[in-house]
């Protein structure tokens, strides 16, 4: 998806994708996303070690987002607004299981396995998604799956703190009508009340037929369109709905 995207920004925005940690099998699994978040860090300030950033994530990664968006502007460096690409309707490590639950359970363990597993294989099927393996080749999809797992493990018993800065959400319809609910989390993790669009497509289908009105939206956020004067442009700009 990360080459996709950065085509569809197109070259006068620098784009750059994150994999999660040790999903090639050149880096050690990491346990927190908080350290997860400063390992990222150090890959976008090695990349970009100067100017302002636009940091997002993608469904349960826009939590390692948050992390790095503090992280950075703890450094000093300009930041914003987060960009959430339709995270949980609810963020798992609120979820009471997920905190109960053992993952090294032999039956969970497998579960979690081939469920990621089949996963990748999807995403790798894809001519427009970039995978930092190779679908064909075993033993790097073991070494991306497990990867896969530790991350989903991770992420799904962080709690995420209060999220004070500003942000922009891009919801799934699927997704949409959970996040406004008032007693739902994310009210209480935005509580500067995020401007929202809302695609007219399912969760998975943002990242396949759905990708391009998701990178129109995207280009439009990142880029901070102008909107021009005349209704029949305006009508054109945003093929999405802005809630």
């Amino acid at each position: 998806m990360g080459r996709f995207l950065a085509q569809a920004l197109g070259p006068d925005q620098p784009f750059y994708a994150i994999h999660a940690n040790s999903t090639d099998g050149r880096e050690a699994v990491i346990g927190s996303v908080k350290d997860m978040a400063l390992t990222y860090v150090e890959e976008i300030v090695g990349a970009q070690p100067s100017g302002p950033l636009r940091i997002g994530g993608l469904c349960a990664g826009g939590f390692a987002a948050m992390e790095v968006v503090r992280e950075l502007q703890a450094r000093g460096r300009e930041v914003g607004p987060l960009i959430l690409a339709d995270p949980p309707i609810m963020p798992p490590g609120y979820i009471e299981r997920n905190q109960t639950i053992d993952p090294r359970d032999p039956i969970v363990e497998q579960q979690l396995y081939q469920w990621v597993r089949g996963r990748l294989l999807v995403h790798a099927s894809h001519a427009h998604n970039h995978m930092p393996f190779e679908a064909n080749n075993e033993w790097q999809v073991r070494v991306a799956t497990l990867a896969g797992v530790d991350s989903l493990v991770t992420l799904s018993k962080h709690m995420p703190d209060t999220f004070t800065g500003a942000a922009v959400v891009i919801l799934s319809f699927q997704r949409a009508a959970s996040f406004f609910h008032p007693e739902m989390r994310w009210v209480k993790l935005l509580p500067q009340k995020p401007m929202v669009h809302v695609l007219p497509c399912a969760h998975d289908e943002i990242f396949g037929s759905g990708r391009h009105d998701f990178a129109r939206v995207l280009k439009f956020v990142v880029g901070g369109a102008i909107m021009s004067e005349t209704r029949a442009e305006r009508a054109a700009v945003p093929a999405f709905a802005s809630v």
